[in-house]
């Protein structure tokens, strides 16, 4: 385990620490990129999600609005 720790702690040529600074900046790039596309397609998601959360929530709002009907007209009934 020891000379696994030695191998990567120092870099003894300069290849390697171009080779290694290569790597990371590609890294970086790459996460930028995908970090952009993610907002993106969070953004339309959302858009999405909104769009839908509306259609239901008019749904359950028309199916209290019967239940109470019913229930007035349960009570009118009652009272007859």
């Amino acid at each position: 385990m020891k000379q696994a720790i030695i191998k990567f702690a120092v870099v003894p040529s300069s290849r390697r620490l171009l080779a290694g600074f290569a790597g990371t900046s590609l890294a970086l790039g790459a996460s930028a990129s995908f970090a952009d596309d993610i907002g993106t397609s969070a953004s339309a998601a959302i858009a999405a999600a909104q769009a839908s959360g509306i259609g239901v929530g008019g749904a359950v709002v028309a199916c209290v609005a019967a239940l109470c009907v019913v229930g007035v007209v349960i009570a009118l009934v009652r009272k007859v």
